[in-house]
């Protein structure tokens, strides 16, 4: 989770951005993306976030790229 200025917070977890808008009082918002979530208490949703940044290795996330099947030529 990176601090930034104001009392924001972004996580990248599994491909996706959280950014969490720490309002004062134990009490933040969560967006998914620009979209938002809900409120909850602060000290759980950063806890809780840490917790699966350090048990998920998102770094090493490989981005799977569609193809389309191609048929062979070989056949048995």
């Amino acid at each position: 989770m990176i601090r930034l200025g104001n009392g924001i917070y972004i996580s990248h977890l599994n491909g996706y951005i959280l950014k969490i808008v720490y309002l004062g009082n134990n009490e933040c918002e969560i967006y998914l993306g620009d979209e938002y979530q809900g409120k909850a208490y602060f000290d759980y949703v950063k806890k809780k976030l840490n917790l699966m940044e350090k048990r998920w290795n998102t770094s090493k996330l490989v981005y799977y790229k569609f193809r389309e099947f191609q048929p062979s030529d070989y056949t048995v």
